[in-house]
């Protein structure tokens, strides 16, 4: 390794120390022309981002489109970022209306919901020698529940945000927030014993 090299690393483990609200900072005083802060912001959120992403849309390729897509978005917009709120909250904020928006331009590919379903509980019914993993069940289930719901689970379990980041990012109210998840959570427990 030449000494650039190594002064890169140095200062990528430093940056990687950094709080998100110094990260920003740096990344509004670096845009576009550096971009070793917003790397690390990258590097911080994109695993997440994937895992979030993924349970909307249940595809690797899309959630890794969506997550291209928001980072590409906080590339460009992040001198906008007017820090109402945490920047984790508003970078979820985005990633979610970009998974939704991809969901509502799937759901309307489909020309029937029944044949939806009906493509769904087929590849489900193939399921590895016939048993369900959890993965499947989980899948199961989040299908079962409206978008709203889906979102404060998968903030909740997948992305884990607290209930008042999920508020503002969903924007609901905190108790709103807290109420839903607790309903949902019953709504799933109930389904599991079903599946």
């Amino acid at each position: 390794m030449n000494d650039l090299e190594n002064e890169n690393i140095r200062l990528s483990d430093r940056l990687s120390q950094l709080s998100d609200d110094e990260l920003v900072r740096i990344a509004k005083l670096q845009l576009p022309y550096v971009t070793t802060a917003y790397e690390a912001i990258f590097h911080r959120y994109h695993q997440k981002l994937l895992q979030v992403c993924f349970r909307y849309l249940k595809s690797a390729e899309e959630a890794e489109e969506t997550v291209s897509d928001t980072l590409l978005i906080v590339f460009n917009k992040l001198n906008q970022f007017e820090e109402r709120a945490s920047f984790k909250t508003w970078l979820y904020r985005i990633a979610h209306n970009q998974a939704l928006t991809r969901l509502r331009k799937k759901q309307a590919e489909y020309v029937e919901l029944d044949e939806a379903l009906s493509e769904i509980d087929h590849d489900s019914a193939k399921g590895v020698e016939g048993h369900n993993t959890e993965q499947q069940q989980l899948n199961k289930l989040l299908d079962m529940l409206t978008i709203e719901e889906r979102s404060i689970v998968v903030f909740r379990m997948t992305g884990n945000l607290e209930f008042a980041e999920i508020s503002q990012v969903l924007d609901l109210k905190l108790s709103a927030v807290k109420m839903r998840y607790k309903r949902t959570l019953e709504k799933m427990a109930a389904a599991a014993k079903h599946i």
